[in-house]
C-alpha cells in the first residue's frame, strides 16, 4: 500500500540550532548543498506520494517561497500556515482538512535525513487495529531510545535508557479517525501516542536504512560527512 498523501512537520523554530535558525527556517538548513526538507520531498515523491501538506510558522514566508507548490518535484504541496505554533499534534490536526479525511496518511518530521525503506511501514499499517504505526530506528550516539518493541506483534511500551530501546524516527502512519476528536490547539504527538498506547492501538516497526537527526550543530556537522544522504535522490 502506498498512501496518496503525507504531511511534513516544518513549523518549529529549531532552538538548538540558533543562531542559524534565527534567519533560516530549520527545514531549509542545507546539508550537503541541499535543504534538508528537499530530501524528504524527493523521497516521498519516489514512493509515489503526490499530495503533501506542510505546516509552517517560524519564518513561514521564507519557507513557503523557497518550496512553493511542489511542481519542481512532480507533487502537490498544500500549506497549513499557523499563526501560533501548534506543536506536532496540533499541527497535524490543523492540517487534516487539506487531506482526505477517510484515508491514512504518512507523517514525517521536516528536520530529519533518511534513506529508509518505508514499504514495510506502509504495508503493515492496519487502520482496523491501529491508530498509529511508528517507524523506529536505533538510537543515535549514546542516547537512550524511546520504546521497546515486540518483534512479532509490534506492541510498544515506553522505555528510556533500556539497552534494547529504539528511537522514534519521526515517521509514522496515522489513522485520521483517531485524531478527529483532538482539539485544534497546541499539543504534542506524544499525547496521541500515549492515548493510543493505553487503548492498545499503537504499534511500532523497526526500519532499515540511513537515518540522521541534524537538530544540533554537532549533528549537522556529522551529516555533512554521511555518504548515504544524497543516495537515490
Amino acid at each position: 500500500m502506498t498512501p496518496p498523501q503525507a504531511m511534513i512537520l516544518a513549523a518549529g523554530r529549531g532552538e538548538r540550532l540558533r543562531p542559524l535558525t534565527d534567519r533560516v527556517p530549520k527545514p531549509l538548513v542545507a546539508v550537503q548543498g541541499r535543504p534538508v526538507i528537499v530530501y524528504t520531498l524527493l523521497r516521498l515523491a519516489k514512493l509515489g506520494i503526490r499530495r503533501i501538506a506542510i505546516n509552517a510558522h517560524h519564518l513561514a514566508e521564507q519557507l513557503m517561497a523557497e518550496i512553493g507548490d511542489g511542481q519542481a518535484w512532480g507533487i502537490e504541496i498544500l500549506w497549513s500556515r499557523e499563526e501560533q505554533c501548534l506543536d506536532t499534534g496540533g499541527g497535524v490536526v490543523n492540517a487534516m482538512h487539506l487531506l482526505d479525511a477517510a484515508a491514512p496518511f504518512l507523517v514525517v518530521n521536516g528536520d530529519i535525513l533518511w534513506n529508509l525503506d518505508l514499504h514495510p511501514l506502509l504495508n503493515t499499517f492496519d487502520p482496523q487495529r491501529m491508530d498509529g504505526l511508528l517507524g523506529l530506528v536505533p538510537p543515535l550516539e549514546r542516547e537512550g531510545g524511546d520504546f521497546l518493541c515486540q518483534a512479532e506483534s509490534g506492541e510498544l511500551q515506553r522505555a528510556k535508557h533500556h539497552p534494547q530501546a529504539l528511537t522514534y524516527a519521526g515517521i509514522l502512519m496515522v489513522n485520521p479517525r483517531a485524531l478527529a476528536h483532538y482539539p485544534n490547539t497546541p499539543f504534542s504527538l506524544n499525547r496521541f501516542f500515549d492515548d493510543a498506547l493505553q487503548q492498545d492501538r499503537l504499534r511500532g516497526l523497526p526500519l532499515h536504512g540511513g537515518w540522521a537527526d541534524m537538530g544540533t550543530p554537532q549533528r549537522l556537522a556529522n551529516c555533512e560527512k554521511m555518504t548515504w544522504i544524497p543516495e537515490g535522490v
